[in-house]
């Protein structure tokens, strides 16, 4: 058996796995849709105007949800909106086969949240029953707002990643007031928004087109930003070198292949520490990493951050694919702080290789 542990100075906090994941993510739902309809119903139940009822809807939602991404996006990324997550997946940051766990997972928080908000206001939970009234101007409404949540999340996530969460609820309070659906261009607030006895409430049958024209919007902000961040000359920075140290040298040999596997290689490469032919000058200073296997005494001096490995069963192939699996999690972990991963979630700090002065 083997094992890994990174002892970083800087360790970020672990992901969760993924049913956690899907949890935080109903939760976060489920909370986000209790906010808007209690407050919306607090403001019918005080007889306020239709202005100030919006203005409690925006205020709740807003506040709430900054709250909600600011705690739960180290666990789960906390997208919230099934729009977020479809646009997460065309820029490599959900995988695929994770999306419409993540979708599910969001619909269900969505309307267990509608039925906690209904049974905590005294109302049945019932299908509307009028017609549906679904328009193009609506079509084109719900397309804007999730376009320009779309621009909004990528915008902070690539340029100011630390105010994402206050630019996003500010931005989903504000759809509040332009928007007849209320849905803050999320879809599974729309589907929790259909269930519901109001007159006010969205048919069901109103969700199809909605929901396409949300998701119309978050693939056209999806493509505007690719061709915005295109780079129209050749990028002067280098990639990092990231140095493997090990008195074992098969064991910084796996830990070089699993690295270089997992980054992106426009980033950074990992190396040996000998054989090295890069000069210092093409790029920034290398990043050392001792590999300290079980029994040996950590050592003493600074600059490089340390991994302790413990090996059994050298030489098999059995406990050469054990040691790459263990080591694929501090390499995960040291990949996500630095934002070398060939995957990004929403709302990851995206830290750039320094870039080498002209």
């Amino acid at each position: 058996m083997t094992s890994a542990d990174a002892s970083m100075t800087s360790a970020s906090a672990g992901r969760l796995n993924r049913p956690r994941r899907l949890a935080v993510e109903a939760l976060g739902c489920g909370l986000l849709v209790v906010a808007l309809e209690g407050a919306h119903h607090g403001a019918e139940h005080l007889g306020v105007s239709a202005t100030d009822n919006r203005l409690f809807m925006s205020l709740a939602a807003g506040v709430v949800l900054a709250c909600l991404t600011w705690v739960l996006q180290p666990l789960s990324g906390a997208h919230f909106n099934p729009a977020l997550t479809f646009a997460d997946a065309l820029e490599d940051g959900t995988p695929w086969r994770d999306v419409p766990r993540y979708v599910m997972a969001q619909l269900g928080g969505g309307l267990a949240g509608r039925l906690v908000a209904h049974l905590m206001c005294g109302e049945p939970l019932l299908i509307a029953t009028r017609a549906p009234s679904a328009s193009s101007a609506q079509f084109l409404t719900e397309l804007v707002a999730t376009f320009g949540l779309l621009i909004v999340v990528r915008g902070c996530v690539r340029t100011r990643p630390s105010a994402t969460h206050f630019v996003v609820a500010g931005y989903a309070a504000a759809t509040v007031w332009f928007t007849d659906s209320r849905s803050l261009a999320n879809p599974a607030l729309i589907l929790a928004r259909a269930v519901s006895t109001r007159t006010s409430a969205l048919h069901a049958w109103d969700v199809e087109s909605i929901v396409a024209a949300q998701m119309l919007g978050a693939t056209l902000a999806v493509c505007l930003f690719r061709w915005l961040m295109t780079p129209t000359a050749k990028p002067t920075h280098r990639p990092w070198r990231v140095i493997f140290e090990c008195s074992h040298r098969a064991v910084a040999e796996q830990a070089v292949a699993v690295f270089n596997g997992l980054c992106a290689p426009d980033r950074a490469r990992a190396t040996l520490d000998a054989g090295v032919s890069m000069p210092e000058a093409l790029g920034p200073p290398p990043m050392v990493i001792r590999l300290v296997l079980e029994g040996e005494a950590l050592p003493s001096g600074e600059g490089a951050a340390v991994w302790r490995v413990s090996t059994s069963g050298e030489g098999t192939p059995d406990a050469e694919q054990r040691l790459r699996a263990s080591l694929r999690e501090p390499i995960h972990r040291l990949l996500r702080e630095r934002g070398w991963s060939r995957l990004h979630a929403v709302g990851d700090p995206a830290h750039e290789a320094p870039v080498r002065p002209t």
